[in-house]
């Protein structure tokens, strides 16, 4: 009786944490002995026990990884992430099935009134899941570590022990950036998602392989390499649940490690809700990509991707010109800004050139801008006075027009739309019923009034920030990665009701936003890239993999002259060709000759006719 009552006394006085009464400490259960180690045919894990508890992860006779065995789960208030203590670490090891093990681990936590932790071992790869019941809203779930560890010290981790240690000497990521940098030194952060202003640098401090976002959002995963083995550390949730901006790698550190996603106080848990973090998987290749491909198989047998919405048409697999690249060699050089090109006259000039050089131009996109205000989705009138007439005419001619359109853009947006942050609006909110209301007429007009055949989807994002006046619940989720999927949803869905065989350009290659896309393009290079066919190929690879067999190839007008000459060439091996400028390249200020022009269009009729009958240009 006097233990009971000291046992009930320490439980009200410690853990009566986020409204809930917290569970016997796990400590003073008794247990069975524990086997100490898993042996699979492609890895093999060894439990060691302690404070916490960790497993060291061997492939190859050669240790990768060491993780603790459970993970962290902040709460969020005040403005801020409320760190987790775990303790009292008790688990279970048993064997599901001749080819399969799970470890079940409970704690006790400072902040929630139960946790749970499961590790399920299959021959093929690891997942691991963490759950919690109580009545605060989420701060940063963590994967394989509890806290993040600094520079010089252990940061808010509470050790080496609670953070990842990698035996890596460096990692892939299927982030395009602007320095075209795939892999990365283990000490180098990623952010694969959004974020707000962590990422690009200063004009003086330029640092192009810390500025992504030409897929973004990219698949969320990982592949880190040793000694000619790529061992992959991803996550994946049912589709609703993506409501964080990214999937964030510290970068290893003074103590290791650490893997999380950040809630920043927009999801909340009920006493009757248990919290299911995303689940997390561990796969085994030899090359990055390969593993990318288990990792985008793993999604999709586990429910975390989307069907693709694509379906075969002819028109979207022909060349396309896009003016924006012109609008900057008319523009940049005199210090005036692209955007006030987009005009009808300057289109219809462009076009009359491409047609007297003899391009099959198949898909007209018209760049920024277009709209009179960004977030309106209404077509300036003093630019464009008949877009109607310019879209039949390219109809006349054989053509489709595509518009450029920026994602949930605040311009022109009612208040009573806007996100506001620091007293200004900073978005769209997506959430808001009134939104889709806003929005959905404005695209059926330019669909079925104006003509125009869809949209290139552009200035991809997403609020990273607490504290802002989200419209976001479980049943209407609108934030993170689940904002952006909401808009482009709602873009696709209103453009197909009105033109079936319509096309949406985007540029997320992860498997979430297959739902709502019928091409990936390629997107931006640097004016310094070189080699631009093998850069360009490999995300288009990456495309394929996870989910988009054709692809908008972009352009390479960035670049110097034969690099874009070399790109040309290869750009029907690729995907759709395209082009973005009928005089000078934007950087070099190059002009083709006539007798490339004159190969150009002789390239793309061959490309035309190597398509299936029921694809030639009309």
């Amino acid at each position: 009786m006097r233990l009971r009552n000291r046992l009930r006394t320490f439980s009200l006085n410690s853990f009566l944490i986020c409204g809930l009464l917290a569970s016997l400490p796990h400590h003073l259960r008794a247990s069975a002995p524990q086997p100490d180690s898993i042996q699979m045919l492609r890895y093999s894990v060894r439990i060691l026990p302690g404070e916490p508890p960790v497993l060291q992860l061997t492939r190859d006779h050669q240790l990768a990884f060491q993780f603790p065995l459970v993970s962290g789960l902040e709460s969020f208030s005040d403005g801020t992430s409320q760190p987790e203590k775990l303790s009292a670490i008790a688990y279970t090891v048993q064997q599901a099935s001749d080819q399969s093990w799970t470890i079940t681990a409970t704690a006790q936590s400072s902040l929630w009134a139960s946790r749970r932790f499961e590790w399920r071992f299959l021959p093929d790869h690891v997942e691991f899941q963490q759950f919690a019941r109580g009545h605060c809203a989420l701060g940063r779930a963590f994967f394989l570590s509890n806290g993040i560890s600094n520079r010089w010290d252990n940061g808010s981790a509470p050790g080496h022990n609670w953070v990842t240690t990698l035996y890596a000497d460096k990692y892939f990521a299927p982030n395009p950036n602007l320095a075209n940098q795939f892999e990365f030194n283990t000490a180098m952060p990623q952010i694969l998602g959004f974020s707000q202003g962590r990422e690009t640098a200063s004009e003086q401090d330029f640092r192009p392989e810390r500025m992504p976002g030409t897929f973004a959002p990219p698949p969320l995963m990982l592949a880190f390499h040793q000694d000619h083995a790529w061992t992959s550390i991803g996550i994946g949730a049912k589709p609703g649940q993506y409501q964080f901006p990214a999937l964030e790698y510290s970068g290893s550190r003074y103590a290791g490690a650490s893997f999380f996603v950040d809630y920043m106080g927009y999801r909340s848990l009920t006493p009757d809700s248990e919290f299911a973090s995303p689940s997390l998987s561990i796969h085994f290749a030899y090359d990055p990509l390969d593993v990318l491909e288990k990792y985008t198989a793993w999604l999709d047998a586990s429910g975390f991707s989307t069907p693709s919405a694509r379906h075969e048409v002819a028109w979207h697999h022909l060349p396309i010109f896009c003016g924006w690249a012109q609008q900057t060699v008319e523009s940049v050089p005199l210090g005036r800004a692209p955007n006030k090109l987009a005009t009808q006259a300057n289109y219809e000039k462009w076009i009359a050139t491409l047609e007297a050089r003899h391009l099959p131009i198949g898909t007209i996109v018209i760049d920024d801008k277009w709209q009179s205000a960004y977030g309106g989705f209404e077509v300036d009138k003093e630019k464009w006075p008949d877009m109607k007439a310019f879209v039949t005419a390219q109809h006349a001619a054989g053509r489709h027009v595509l518009l450029w359109v920026p994602v949930a853009h605040q311009e022109g947006l009612p208040d009573q739309l806007c996100l506001r942050y620091q007293g200004k609006c900073a978005g769209a909110d997506l959430g808001n019923p009134a939104y889709e209301e806003f929005l959905r007429p404005r695209i059926r007009h330019l669909v079925q009034d104006i003509g125009v055949d869809g949209f290139k989807e552009d200035w991809v994002g997403a609020p990273a920030l607490p504290g802002l006046a989200l419209t976001t619940s479980d049943a209407r989720p609108a934030f993170g990665i689940e904002y952006f999927r909401r808009f482009q949803s709602i873009l696709w869905s209103e453009t197909h009701r009105w033109k079936l065989d319509a096309l949406v350009e985007t540029q997320s290659t992860n498997a979430l936003f297959r739902e709502s896309s019928d091409v990936i393009r390629l997107n931006d290079i640097w004016y310094a890239t070189r080699n631009v066919p093998d850069v360009l190929r490999l995300r288009a690879r990456m495309a394929f993999i996870t989910g988009w067999p054709l692809v908008d190839t972009d352009n390479a007008s960035s670049t110097t002259l034969s690099d874009w000459w070399s790109y040309m060439q290869a750009q029907p091996s690729i995907g759709i060709p395209a082009l973005y400028f009928t005089t000078l390249t934007e950087a070099t200020q190059e002009a083709p000759s006539d007798q490339d022009w004159a190969s150009l269009a002789a390239l793309w009729r061959r490309y035309i006719q190597s398509l299936p009958t029921t694809m030639h240009n009309p």
